[in-house]
C-alpha cells in the first residue's frame, strides 16, 4: 500500500508532468513528449502496413473488353497471420522483461492496434456486398444475390479469424512465452492490453452485425414471412375425414420444415459460430412470433382446425429446435431471447383449448376475469389473445386485417418487425381491434347482427381486456 501511495504520489508530482511534456503553441514538445510522438508515428507506420495488401480491388472485363466492377479480393488466412504478427511484434515493445516499461507503454501501444483495427474494418465495411438484405437492392459488384450472400459469408469468416487474433494477442504476447513460469508484471501487462483491445473487437462485432448479419436475417425472416403466412390459404378451414386427415402431411412439414433445413445448410453451416448462434436465435424468435401472429388471426377456427394446428406447433417447436442445434449453440428454444417467444409459444396450445365462451350465462365482465386469472395469459402478446377471440366473434365483427384492408400475413408483419421485436406493434393492434368493436357496436345497435352466428360477448370483453392486458405488459 505504501508504495503504491509514494507511486500515485510520483505520478501526480509537477516534475513528473513536466517530464511528459506538453504541445507548445509553434508545434514543438516540450519532455518526453517529443519521443513519445516519434516513436508512435513509426509504430502506426509498422502496423499500417500490412494494410496495403487487405482488400485490393478486383478487375474484369466483359465480352467487349469494358471494365466490370466486382467484389474485392478477400484477405487470406496468409494475409491475416502477417497482420497477426505484427501485432504481437509491435506489443512486445511493452514487454516488461524486454524494458518494456510501466503499463502504459501496453496501453500506448494498444491504441495504436486499435486504430490500425479500425482503419480495416472500414475497408472491410466497404467491400460488404448489398445485396444481403433482399429489400430489392443490387450490388452492381455481383452478377447475382448467392454470389454475394456467399462474399459475405466469407467476410464474416475473415473477421471472425481477425477477432479470435486480437483475443489471444495479449496471452500470446506477455504470458505464453515464458511458460509455464509466472510473473504478476506479465499477468498485469496482459490484462492492460486485453482492457486497451476491447474497443477493437467491438468495432469487428458492430461491422459484422450491421452490415452483414442483420442484412441476412431480414432476407431469412422475409421468406419465412411468406412461408408462414401460406397457413391462410385454407390450411385449417376444411373439416378434412379421419382418413385424409392421416394421409395429409402438416403445414409445418410441408413448407416450414424444408425451409429450415436450406436456412442450415446454406447459411448456418457457412458461418463461424459465434454468428451462427445470433443468426439462428434470432431466426427462431421472429419464427415463433410471426407463426403464432398468424395462428391468432385464423377464421374460422373449427375443432378440426384446432388439431391440426396443435399438430402443427409440434413439429414447429421440432423444427425450431433442429435449427437451433445446428446453428451450434448449447441454448435450448426455451432460453432464446430471454424464454418469451418459447413460453408464448406454449400458451398458445393452453388458448386452443379455452372454453370459457361454451357457457352462455356468465357475462362479459365474468368471462374476461376468468380469462385474466389464466396461468398462461400472461405469456400471451394482448395481440394474440385480441385476435384469436374474433374466432368466436359474429361475421360482423370485422377481423382486424379486413379492418385495415391487408392480407393476414401482411397484417402480421406490422406486429413483428424482422429482427424479432414486437413491442411496438402492441398498441397498434389495440387501436384497431377498439375500431374493430366500434364498428360493430354500430351495426349492432340498428339489428343487423340478429340472429348471426357467433358469441355476441366477444366486441365486449375485449374492450374489458384490452386496458388491463396492456397496463399488465408495460409493468
Amino acid at each position: 500500500a505504501a508504495s503504491a501511495s509514494s507511486a500515485a504520489a510520483v505520478f501526480s508530482s509537477s516534475e513528473w508532468t513536466a517530464l511528459e511534456g506538453e504541445e507548445v503553441s509553434d508545434g514543438n514538445c516540450t519532455g518526453l513528449l517529443g519521443l513519445q510522438s516519434a516513436f508512435l508515428k513509426e509504430s502506426t507506420k509498422r502496423l499500417h502496413a500490412p494494410l496495403e495488401f487487405m482488400f485490393p480491388e478486383a478487375v474484369s472485363v466483359d465480352e467487349n473488353g469494358l471494365a466490370v466492377p466486382v467484389l474485392p479480393t478477400l484477405p487470406s488466412r496468409y494475409d491475416l497471420a502477417k497482420l497477426d504478427a505484427a501485432m504481437r511484434e509491435e506489443l512486445s515493445l511493452a514487454d516488461p522483461r524486454q524494458g518494456g516499461g510501466d503499463l502504459g507503454m501496453a496501453a500506448m501501444i494498444s491504441a495504436v492496434v486499435v486504430a490500425m483495427l479500425r482503419e480495416f474494418c472500414g475497408a472491410a465495411r466497404r467491400a460488404v456486398s448489398e445485396v444481403g438484405d433482399g429489400d430489392g437492392k443490387a450490388d452492381t459488384r455481383t452478377s447475382s444475390l448467392g454470389e454475394g450472400v456467399t462474399h459475405n459469408l466469407n467476410v464474416a469468416g475473415v473477421m471472425s479469424n481477425l477477432a479470435n487474433f486480437v483475443r489471444n494477442a495479449p496471452d500470446a504476447t506477455f504470458v505464453n512465452p515464458y511458460r509455464p513460469a509466472q510473473s504478476a508484471q506479465h499477468e498485469e501487462a496482459s490484462h492492460a492490453c486485453r482492457v486497451a483491445l476491447q474497443p477493437a473487437l467491438q468495432e469487428i462485432d458492430s461491422l459484422v452485425g450491421e452490415s452483414i448479419l442483420d442484412p441476412l436475417c431480414r432476407s431469412v425472416n422475409r421468406k419465412v414471412s411468406a412461408a408462414v403466412a401460406k397457413m391462410h390459404r385454407g390450411t385449417y378451414l376444411q373439416e378434412a375425414t379421419g382418413q385424409q386427415q392421416q394421409a395429409s402431411s402438416s403445414f409445418v412439414q410441408i413448407y416450414l420444415t424444408d425451409l429450415y433445413d436450406e436456412i442450415a445448410t446454406k447459411y448456418l453451416s457457412q458461418l463461424p459460430g459465434e454468428y451462427a448462434v445470433t443468426v439462428a436465435s434470432t431466426v427462431a424468435t421472429y419464427s415463433i412470433y410471426c407463426f403464432v401472429s398468424n395462428a391468432a388471426l385464423l377464421r374460422p377456427l373449427g375443432e378440426t382446425g384446432r388439431l391440426k394446428l396443435t399438430q402443427d406447433l409440434a413439429d414447429f417447436e421440432m423444427a425450431l429446435e433442429q435449427l437451433v442445434f445446428k446453428g451450434g449453440t448449447s441454448l435450448s428454444l426455451s432460453q432464446i431471447a430471454g424464454g418469451k417467444p418459447y413460453a408464448e409459444l406454449r400458451a398458445v396450445r393452453q388458448l386452443l383449448y379455452w372454453n370459457g365462451l361454451e357457457d352462455r350465462d356468465p357475462s362479459p365482465a365474468e368471462v374476461a376475469k376468468g380469462l385474466l386469472r389464466a396461468a398462461w395469459v400472461k405469456d400471451l402478446r394482448p395481440s394474440t389473445l385480441f385476435h384469436f377471440l374474433f374466432s368466436f366473434a359474429p361475421s360482423l365483427l370485422t377481423s382486424p386485417h379486413h379492418f385495415k384492408r391487408m392480407e393476414a400475413g401482411e397484417y402480421a408483419d406490422t406486429l413483428v418487425k424482422l429482427d424479432g421485436s414486437v413491442d411496438d406493434g402492441e398498441a397498434s393492434a389495440w387501436m384497431t381491434t377498439m375500431a374493430c368493436c366500434d364498428a360493430y357496436q354500430q351495426r349492432a345497435s340498428t339489428g343487423a347482427a340478429a340472429g348471426g352466428r357467433g358469441d355476441r360477448r366477444v366486441g365486449t370483453i375485449l374492450m374489458i381486456l384490452g386496458p388491463e392486458l396492456l397496463r399488465r405488459r408495460r409493468q
